[in-house]
């Protein structure tokens, strides 16, 4: 087992090269010795090494002592959904590596009640007790059972009810897949609904052959918008591979930042359940989010960007509501946890109390203000890089140490930080007036010494 696999909020590596089946057995018996579960939920995203991977998951449990139930080939929400809908769960795992390239695998860790385990509640742990061995003698005399369950119908039930069924109306929308299984839930949505679903990339086949499901990769997205570009559409929605995450073109195939998608989303539930409210998002972009939350009068937090980190806080703050830049989105009634398809019929009920096209209800959170989207860079030294930035500006603004580091110079601001899940840079700019943009992006770059990869 590859060891640097034990990530801030997750596990991911190459199959088999840094996790194989023996490492998913002895990740059973080290969850078991930490957390002392009875009954775990386990499932799986559609990629080719899943089945063996969950099989060994499975067989750790059982040899330990815990009943295991099985509910197959999910979307990663669903997980949350199943051990967080039911009190005689301990937690789960979900097999998957999210919009990671096919050759990658992972998992994602919930106690009970869907509550994240990252770095700071427990993930660690588990891998210095496999460091230590200790997971070896994990065993009982009484083995686990393992059962079988299908949860689509009542989680479709479950993300219906943040909606007025009765007010969608039957828009005509592209549904890109990107080969998960995110398919079977919203065509039963589809139908429930009347909607018109033209689909992409529809039945889950773990080798994405048409590439890394990431569609932040605009890449990813290209099919899809020239689809939209070329047919008459009220907008697309396109998941990663195990659909925690969900995009959005508009109806001219204009991709939308998840920044925005917050704040309007953010504007929609305030306005639905009241200002006295907790909004959370991630430090990359904060202005459209802030604006919103100010024009409720709702408290505003900045937190650390990464799922587990995000969850965590809306539990201590018992948020309405989180979104992060990378199209994760959080709700207090979905046991604070991120799920894809919730945005998904929000939108819908947004557009069909409004009757305006999806452009012209997301202008206000657009309008005047500029940024440059995420932009990558590979450096030698990360936290080197950053002090370097540091140095250069902080005589500018105020500085935030949230997540990485964070500028406000008043007309613009940006955050840089390591990535989580990848070794990069990110780096995000916002701003008053589209040339600042340009003028601090020039002059971080000379600093960073690289161009976006």
């Amino acid at each position: 087992m590859n060891f640097d696999c034990f990530r801030a909020y997750d596990i991911r590596g190459v199959y088999p090269a840094d996790l194989d089946e023996e490492a998913y057995y002895r990740i059973a018996k080290a969850y078991t010795l930490l957390f002392h579960p009875k009954t775990m939920v386990v499932g799986m995203d559609a990629r080719e090494s899943g089945p063996p991977l969950k099989k060994a998951l499975t067989d750790g449990f059982v040899d330990a002592g815990v009943n295991v139930v099985d509910i197959g080939g999910i979307t990663t929400d669903m997980l949350y959904f199943a051990v967080g809908s039911d009190n005689e769960y301990s937690g789960g795992i979900v097999v998957s590596a999210s919009h990671n390239p096919r050759e990658y695998n992972g998992a994602k860790m919930v106690k009970e009640k869907a509550a994240a385990i990252s770095s700071d509640t427990g993930l660690f742990e588990i891998r210095d007790i496999i460091k230590a061995g200790k997971d070896k003698g994990v065993t009982s005399e009484t083995k686990g059972k393992v059962t079988e369950k299908n949860v689509l119908n009542a989680y479709v039930e479950h993300v219906l009810s943040f909606i007025d069924r009765d007010a969608i109306k039957p828009f005509h929308i592209i549904a890109n897949a990107n080969f998960g299984y995110v398919g079977g839930g919203a065509q039963l949505i589809a139908d429930k609904l009347g909607l018109n679903l033209t689909k992409l990339n529809w039945e889950p086949d773990g080798t994405f052959p048409k590439g890394t499901p990431d569609p932040m990769q605009p890449a990813n997205r290209a099919e899809t918008e020239i689809a939209v570009r070329n047919g008459k559409f009220d907008f697309a929605a396109i998941w990663d591979a195990d659909a925690d995450r969900c995009m959005f073109l508009d109806e001219k195939g204009e991709f939308i930042s998840g920044a925005y998608v917050t704040a309007m989303l953010a504007d929609v539930l305030l306005t639905k359940h009241g200002g006295n409210n907790k909004i959370i998002f991630d430090p990359r972009v904060i202005w459209p989010t802030m604006k919103v939350c100010e024009q409720h009068g709702a408290e505003a937090i900045i937190s650390k960007s990464g799922h587990a980190f995000i969850k965590d806080r809306m539990r201590k703050e018992n948020a309405i509501f989180a979104g992060e830049m990378s199209a994760h989105y959080y709700f207090r009634e979905n046991f604070y946890a991120d799920n894809g398809v919730i945005p998904f019929l929000l939108v819908l009920e947004q557009l069909s109390r409004s009757g305006q096209t999806f452009s012209e209800t997301m202008q206000p959170y657009i309008e005047g203000h500029y940024m440059s989207g995420e932009l990558n860079y590979k450096v030698a030294d990360a936290q080197k890089t950053i002090e370097a930035v540091r140095d250069r500006f902080s005589k500018e603004g105020e500085e935030d140490f949230t997540d990485g580091y964070s500028l406000n110079a008043g007309d613009w601001r940006f955050n840089i930080r390591p990535s989580n899940t990848e070794p990069l840079l990110r780096l995000n700019i916002e701003a008053r007036k589209p040339e600042l943009v340009e003028k601090v992006r020039a002059e971080a770059e000379a600093i960073i010494g690289t161009k976006p990869h």
